[in-house]
This record gives structure tokens, C-alpha cells and sequence, in this order.
């Protein structure tokens, strides 16, 4: 947790919106981008050609349809509810359990449907290389049992790179572009990973492709990252080979300048850009790391005499880094890019709490508070007393990012009443919906939620793993927890015990005592932990693991 004064601020919408470029497919080149402002759709992009011989960074704007993920998950929603009722019509019981606290994947049948069609439009120059590129890509989804597998249909594609008088175009009939993701949709994550490869051809002259001068790029990549209310990643490898071949044997002039360059082990690429006639053949590898990191700050008041003494901070910043190898005409060589933008402040509650002064426990009630995971009408906070299943579910719901108070409604199709035990009016409903809309809770049997019952540290921590879908960390085979009451700890929460430990949501060793009431303390310090894993480990894994970064 970072500690600091600031001594001027702008406050802005607790929802802030990320920068990062949603995860469909697209941005066929290894390139990074940021934009200034969350309603633009203008990003400024920049990416590495090596179309003369040598690494020149392209710089311009990106503009791209903006993808409403909301609208999207929406989208989703009406089309699995289309699905069950087709399947299943006589089964309209709710999901309930008197143990497990989350629901169990259902039998389901796969949907597709299409999503969001992007255009993408590049205007690029640098080095005296100008770059433009328009493309459509249509999107087909293929959901089944959580998972979305994302394929491209590209309807529309030009791209025109001119170089000291040289122009190449696309040719669209030659060429091949194919990018497939598969997005895991976890309640409070979207971990997606997807490859992609493309074979383009570029050609000069009038389009007849026997005389005019060929440039060739054939790329094979990869991506990985993941997308969460407190950051987002997503590093892309791509490994390129590049060829120029020379116009046809009848231009003796051009021929005889492409074996000067031969002959010179293409070192003339490296100091002009004019030598139009240039042969270029190697290979590159570009590496990208597109992040928004988010980070709680507390900013202390100086003024003595004032009602709160400090209070919490949000910042989120974009930043994106690029690096570079290559192996040109015999030349080797690497380089990086980088590029950030000013961090967005928004200023938290600051509530005023009488009974946590000196507790263990204070600066995680205060920041689960100041987020509005707690309600901040009374004074009192009660820290030992039980937390109730409807305050957790508020409480994890509103720190995950997954209720966003701000969110436009939609016409989502269920329309269902929620239990019998709970009503509209009760202050933690819409909390309680969402986090049974989105699979982070279920209810009791008979219908019921049991709003007030206490919630059981394993359950607890069986809800909060779940909404971070890591059962990839459980081991083959036999294995223990390293609990020494191990044995009290029930069947469904087993695994959620290991993964929670493991990822550092509560201490290893000693005694878990999974059956006991949480109290909203030890609650406070288990989301406050909760927050850090969102905000620091995951972040590092993608940005330092794989780019070193």
C-alpha cells in the first residue's frame, strides 16, 4: 500500500473506465498505443517496420470501434438464456445449495453469435516511411460452458506503405491473415490467450505482379493477458520474416543496383533510406506488453483541524512497452519503445468509523469502506461481529469492480425475482443479484438466500477463488493443503483452500479454521489481500515473466 501526500486532486467517476483496447481480436502488427481520453476512439499507436533494411518506429493514430464490453456480456447473457429455454423448459428451479456457496457449471449446449464488427484505421510515418491501413473484422463467437473462442472474418483490408518514392500495396488476392482467442470467462477476470499469423504480400507498379517489386512479411504470433476491474495486460510475441524480390530480369538498371547491395551485406539499408531497389531478407521478433496498472494510494490531510484525517486513493495509468530483435541482411541489432500516460486520480469516501481506531484490522475496514464495500451510514463498525452472507457479497462485488453503480441498463432477458427471503427495498439487493448474476454467489435451498445467516471462512474463501478461476494451480495427484486442521475443512472448499494459500489470500501453516464465522475484520483483511493479489502478482506475472518489464 503506498503512502503519500497530494496536495491537489480532481476527483472523477469511481468507475474508472481502462484505456487498454478490449480483448477482441485485432491489431494485426506488433504495435503499442495510448489514448488521452476514455470516450476517444483515436489512440496514439506506434509500431516497427523493417521495410528498408533496418528497424524505423512508425508513429500516427490508430482509430478503432470502441467495444462496449457491458453491451457485449449483455449480448452473451440473452443468448444462454435464449439456449436454456430451448433445451431445458420445464427447468426453471433457481441454483441453490445448502453447502457450496457458488454455482456449479450446468449442462449447457454451445451458442455462437457474432460480435462487435471493428474497423481499424492506421495513419503512420517516421523515417520517411509512411504507413496507412484500413481494415473490417467481424468477429465470431463460439461460447460453451464459460469459455468464449473468438475467430476473425476480415471483410475489408487495404494497407499502403510508401518509402523515398517506393510505394507498396497490398494484395489482398495473395494474401492470407487468420487470428483465432480463447476468452475463459471467470466472475471477476477474462483470462484469454490467442494466435494469430499472416502472410502479406505488397507489390509496386500497375497490380501486375510479373513486373512490379514484391515485398513479402509472414508473421506467426501469440498473445496472453487478462482483464479485471484493477488492471489489465496483454503481452503479444510475434516472429517475423521478411523478403524483397526485384523487378523482373528486362530492367538490367535495377538489376545491376540490387547486386551493388548484395554485394555490400544490404549496409547501404542501414544509412539511406532512398536505395529504393534495396534487397531486404531476415527475420525480426517483436515483443509488446499493453498494460493499465491501478494502485491505492493514501493521501494524509495537512490541515489539523479537519473532520477526517486522510483518506484513500485510486490511480490508474496506461503504459506499454515494446522491444525488438533482428536479424537483417546479415545485421543484427535490437531496441525498445515505451510509453505511459498521465495516472487518472479519482479520491475515495472517507468514512468516519469509531470503533476500529488501533484495531488490527482498521486500515483494511477503512479502505473496504471508503469503496463503498461496506455501508458507511453508522459510526460503528462492529470489526469481531459475524459478516452476514449479503454484506460479503456486497463487499466482494464492489471490490472486484464487478457492480458498477454507473452502468448503463440494459434489456437483459432474466427477468426472474431473486428469493423469497429478500426484497427490492433491502439496502444490499442489487449487490446480492449481481453477485448471483454473476456467478460469484448462490442461495440457500428453498429458494432462499439467507441474507443474514454468517458466512464461514471456507466459504469465503471458496467464493473468492472461484471469481479468479485458478484451479489450473491445484497439483496432479495427492496433495495437502498444510493445515493442521486440514481434516475440518469441507470437500467443495478443499482445493479453494489450497489456491488460497498458495496465492497468498491467507497465511500458510498453522490453523485455517475453516468452519468458523468470518468476522467482518478478518474479512476486510481477506479482501484487502484480495486486492493486492489483482493489483500486484497477477500485474507481474504477464509484464515481468514474460517481457521482463
Amino acid at each position: 500500500m503506498k503512502k503519500s501526500k497530494i496536495f491537489l486532486l480532481y476527483s472523477i467517476s469511481f468507475f474508472i473506465m481502462s484505456t487498454n483496447i478490449s480483448n477482441a481480436i485485432g491489431i494485426y502488427d506488433a504495435g503499442i498505443y495510448k489514448k488521452t481520453n476514455n470516450e476517444a476512439k483515436t489512440y496514439q499507436y506506434e509500431e516497427v517496420t523493417f521495410v528498408t533494411g533496418k528497424p524505423v518506429i512508425l508513429k500516427g493514430t490508430l482509430t478503432r470501434t470502441k467495444i462496449d464490453k457491458e453491451k457485449e456480456n449483455d449480448t452473451l447473457k440473452k443468448e444462454i438464456e435464449k439456449a436454456k429455454k430451448t433445451t431445458n423448459k420445464n427447468n426453471k428451479q433457481k441454483e441453490t445449495s445448502k453447502s457450496d456457496p457458488i454455482p456449479q457449471v450446468t449442462n449447457e449446449v454451445p451458442i455462437t453469435y457474432k460480435g462487435t464488427k471493428i474497423n481499424e484505421k492506421y495513419t503512420l510515418s517516421g523515417g520517411g516511411i509512411t504507413l496507412t491501413r484500413d481494415l473490417t473484422i467481424s468477429p465470431v463467437n463460439e461460447y460453451y460452458r464459460g469459455q468464449i473462442v473468438q475467430t476473425e472474418e476480415i471483410s475489408k483490408i487495404k494497407e499502403t506503405i510508401t518509402t523515398s518514392g517506393q510505394t507498396y500495396n497490398l494484395d489482398s488476392n495473395l494474401s492470407e491473415i487468420s487470428e483465432s482467442i480463447v476468452i475463459d470467462k471467470k466472475p471477476a477476470i477474462d483470462y484469454y490467450a490467442g494466435n494469430s499469423n499472416f502472410y502479406k504480400v505488397y507489390t509496386t507498379g500497375t497490380g501486375n505482379t510479373n513486373t512490379g517489386k514484391k515485398l513479402i512479411i509472414q508473421m506467426d504470433g501469440k498473445s496472453s493477458g487478462y482483464d479485471e476491474f484493477w488492471g489489465s495486460t496483454e503481452t503479444k510475441i510475434m516472429n517475423y520474416t521478411i523478403t524483397t524480390e526485384q523487378e523482373a530480369a528486362t530492367n538490367n538498371t535495377s538489376n545491376n543496383n540490387n547486386d551493388n547491395n548484395n554485394n555490400n551485406n544490404g549496409n547501404n539499408n542501414t544509412n539511406n533510406n532512398n536505395n529504393t531497389n534495396a534487397v531486404v531478407n531476415g527475420t525480426y521478433t517483436v515483443k509488446t506488453s499493453q498494460n493499465t496498472i491501478k494502485d491505492l494510494i493514501y493521501s494524509e490531510n495537512d490541515p489539523k483541524k479537519i473532520s477526517f484525517r486522510g483518506g484513500y486513493i485510486i490511480t490508474s495509468q496506461n503504459n506499454a512497452a515494446m522491444e525488438y530483435t533482428y536479424d537483417i541482411n546479415g545485421i543484427t541489432g535490437k531496441g525498445q519503445s515505451e510509453n505511459e500516460n498521465l495516472p487518472e486520480i479519482q479520491r475515495l469516501f472517507a468514512p468516519v468509523l469509531t470503533d476500529v481506531q488501533g484495531h488490527y484490522a482498521e486500515e483494511a475496514i477503512k479502505i473496504i469502506t471508503s469503496m463503498n464495500g461496506f455501508e458507511m451510514a453508522k459510526k460503528t463498525f462492529l470489526p469481531n461481529a459475524p459478516i452476514s452472507r449479503d454484506e460479503f457479497a456486497r463487499a466482494v462485488v464492489v471490490t472486484s469492480g464487478i457492480y458498477n453503480p454507473n452502468a448503463k441498463k440494459t434489456t437483459s432477458v432474466l427477468k426472474e425475482e431473486l428469493f423469497s427471503d429478500m426484497k427490492k427495498s433491502d439496502s444490499n439487493y442489487n449487490y446480492v443479484k449481481k453477485a448471483v448474476d454473476s456467478k460469484i454467489m448462490i442461495g440457500r435451498d428453498d429458494n432462499k438466500f439467507e441474507p443474514k445467516s454468517p458466512l464461514t471462512r471456507a466459504e469465503a474463501v471458496r467464493i473468492l477463488t472461484n471469481s479468479l478461476g485458478l484451479e489450473s494451480l491445484i497439483p496432479n495427484g495427492k496433495y495437502n493443503t498444510g493445515f493442521e486442521d486440514e481434516s475440518q475443512i469441507p470437500p467443495w472448499a478443499f482445493e479453494s483452500a489450497y489456491i488460497a494459500q498458495d496465492i497468498g489470500l491467507i497465511e500458510k501453516g498453522g490453523a485455517f479454521r475453516p468452519n468458523e464465522s468470518l468476522t467482518k475484520a478478518d474479512a476486510s483483511e481477506l479482501l484487502l489481500r484480495y486486492i493486492n493479489y489483482m493489483t500486484g502478482d497477477l500485474k507481474e506475472d504477464y509484464m515481468q515473466r514474460i517481457l521482463n518489464y
